[in-house]
């Protein structure tokens, strides 16, 4: 998280804050209308070739071919207006006489933007002592711990900071009333992982952070003053202030040091190394972006939130302490991609610092950026002069709406046939370590990918409410007339992007139905029903279920995940082979780690198809039993738990509110 208030206009208090089996692909980007090429509509509908598609005045109108009921094309629809929305998009499906070569979209070539160089590293030590001294063993910092106006002294209180401990490069401070609770191994953990680790790699890659002091080291702050930010509505781990790297902000609200603040609760191990690689990145970007680019005798512009936070993500990535600080936010995203924005100029101001979703989807646009343009990338972001959108187009060379549309259709691809390898589960452009994969178990977790939803031709609406710079995943299946319409409208001040890829047939298709089991005195528990419906048998891999929108911490409050492997899920089901066409019903399954209130769960089922395809399926859990709602192409009888009242849609923030209620455009996850 990045503190971004400063005393000149005290600007808020912060955000706390392919080589994939991609086979659409032909140099780079998706195939664009050739229509003297393509023999005919049939042709031109191949699998796995993604088409972008016009829209005017706010929609489309395309002609797909289906080669059998069972074919199943993949449709994307993306809003990419900056505004928040919501915006209401309605997509019809209709059997069809006969597919059609549709009008293409043009996002704009790659190189048609001037890529900036990299920009030479700076180990700027102004005013650094070659041999610093020792620190004074007290000092006196100000953190602003009230909401309220930045610039006005009474939200911000004075600490005792005690010194607790000295490296080559950094010393840390705790606050006094917090001595007795930190641990010793917190402490040398802390020092040791900043100057074996954190600060040389910093400084090969992107220079370090600027010595405002001029003592010759960085400072660590430790305080329990952050579970009780905003008036104690807040609770964060760790932050920094970019007022505190601005010598010209005078006390209390700047504290004319370059430092982090930790929580006093952190224990040593790698998800405090992760935490100090995530903040010390954001003091690094502040330094080349704002401090190396200065206008008018001030710091030149702050980069956007979700590109920050972004890179601050994929540095402490490249460390590989841990992933638990990114796990939750990337399986947020995926349980409802249309609930979380991409582009945020500033998650505090939008009320968005602790929507989690919105950072797991930075994060995963821009690991495909890195994927597809190299690891220089982040060090052309962090030290360009430009910020937001701008700044991805320079310096990567391609329009933002070429980007957004080829990482969304990425991002779903991504690990769904084993028969294809993918960078972005393979190290490539993370300093060589393994990232995550969008399929597969992450510690307690299991990602399947981006959620997404079944749509038949029977005519019937498909409605849902965008977001500026969110996605929406359908499914299409086939009809046996050979092709199917498809009809998009939403209003023309969201921008809508649609992308159509036929994945073909011949791969298993799940359904899921979960139902609650009253226990009243005990976990809660439930039984679920698995379905196949597209003939093809599947061996199915994990089970698992965690909340639909995250706590706050979710390390430290909230209900945990949970997950059967598919040990456990022959245990539950009596077999983990599911057969063509075939169903399975569970014994009951206690959700542990779960209490009755802790709000909508997310329920996936997993497996992989005889063609080598992961198939998922998807349910939402609510804390009193839904309305089951049918899952098309499947028998009646089985039904899958995803319905949602009209009063609960998901707001900008993500959370399940009464529209009536609260204005979109300031949610409050």
């Amino acid at each position: 998280m990045v503190d971004r208030s400063s005393s000149r206009s005290l600007r808020r208090l912060p955000a706390i804050g392919i080589t994939l089996a991609f086979w659409i692909l032909v140099g780079d980007w998706l195939v664009p209308a050739e229509p003297t090429r393509a023999p005919s509509a049939e042709a031109f509908w191949a699998a796995g070739v993604a088409r972008p598609i016009a829209v005017q005045d706010g929609r489309a109108m395309f002609r797909v071919a289906t080669p059998g009921a069972a074919a199943e094309t993949l449709i994307v629809v993306s809003a990419l207006s900056r505004s928040p929305g919501p915006y209401p998009i309605r997509l019809v499906a209709r059997p069809a006489r006969r597919a059609e070569i549709p009008v293409l979209a043009d996002d704009g070539r790659p190189r048609e933007f001037p890529v900036e160089s990299v920009a030479p590293l700076r180990d700027d030590s102004r005013g650094s002592a070659a041999n610093p001294p020792m620190p004074p063993s007290v000092r006196e910092f100000h953190i602003m711990v009230r909401e309220g106006d930045p610039g006005s002294p009474s939200n911000y209180v004075p600490m005792k900071g005690v010194l607790r401990g000295v490296g080559r490069h950094v010393q840390v401070y705790v606050a006094s009333e917090d001595v007795p609770t930190v641990a010793r191994a917190a402490l040398e953990d802390a020092i040791t992982t900043f100057d074996d680790s954190i600060l040389p790699a910093a400084r090969d890659r992107f220079g370090p952070a600027r010595d405002v002091d001029g003592d010759g080291r960085f400072t660590i702050l430790f305080s329990s003053w952050l579970d009780h930010l905003g008036g104690g509505r807040h609770a964060v781990d760790g932050f920094v202030r970019v007022a505190d790297l601005d010598a010209t902000v005078p006390a209390p609200f700047g504290n004319r040091c370059d430092m982090m603040y930790l929580n006093a609760g952190l224990q040593a191990g790698p998800y405090l190394r992760t935490i100090i690689a995530h903040e010390y990145m954001h003091a690094v970007v502040y330094t080349r972006k704002s401090l190396e680019h200065p206008r008018d005798n001030q710091p030149g512009p702050e980069e956007e939130s979700w590109i920050d936070e972004a890179m601050a993500h994929l540095v402490e990535e490249s460390h590989g302490f841990s992933t638990s600080n990114i796990d939750y936010r990337v399986s947020a995203y995926f349980s409802d991609p249309e609930r979380y924005r991409l582009v945020v100029d500033d998650y505090f101001a939008a009320d968005l610092f602790r929507s989690h979703g919105c950072r797991g989807c930075t994060y995963l646009f821009l690991r495909w950026c890195v994927a597809r343009y190299g690891p220089d990338l982040l060090t052309r972001l962090a030290t360009s002069g430009r910020r937001g959108i701008p700044n991805i187009e320079a310096s990567t060379g391609s329009s933002f709406a070429s980007l957004f549309r080829r990482w969304s259709v990425a991002t779903f691809l991504d690990g769904r046939d084993d028969r294809g390898p993918s960078t972005l589960d393979g190290g490539d452009g993370h300093g060589g370590r393994r990232s995550l994969s969008l399929r597969g178990p992450v510690d307690d977790r299991e990602f399947a990918g981006p959620r997404y939803r079944w749509v038949e031709p029977d005519g019937r609406p498909h409605r849902w409410d965008a977001l500026g710079t969110s996605c929406h995943y359908v499914l299409l299946q086939g009809d046996p007339e050979g092709a199917v319409e498809i009809q998009v409208e939403g209003p023309p001040q969201a921008r809508i992007q649609v992308t159509a890829l036929p994945l073909g047939s011949g791969h298993a298709r799940l359904g899921l139905e979960v139902r609650r089991e009253n226990r009243p005195d005990a976990a809660p528990a439930i039984r679920a029903r698995i379905i196949e419906g597209h003939g093809v048998p599947v061996r199915l891999s994990a089970l698992s279920w965690e909340p639909l929108i995250p706590a706050p911490r979710p390390r430290v409050d909230g209900p945990r995940p949970g997950r059967l492997d598919m040990l456990g899920i022959a245990s539950a089901f009596g077999t983990s082979a599911l057969d063509a066409h075939g169903q399975i019903e569970s014994a009951e399954i206690r959700l542990d780690g779960v209490a009755a209130g802790s709000g909508p769960l997310a329920v996936k089922v997993v497996g992989t198809d005889a063609s080598g395809r992961r198939v998922n399926a998807w349910a939402e859990l609510e804390d009193a039993p839904p309305a089951a709602s049918a899952i098309p192409g499947i028998p009646p009888r089985a039904r899958v738990s995803t319905a949602r009242s009209p009063a609960s849609r998901p707001t900008a923030g993500g959370g399940m509110r009464d529209r009536k209620a609260v204005d979109p455009a300031r949610p409050r996850p």
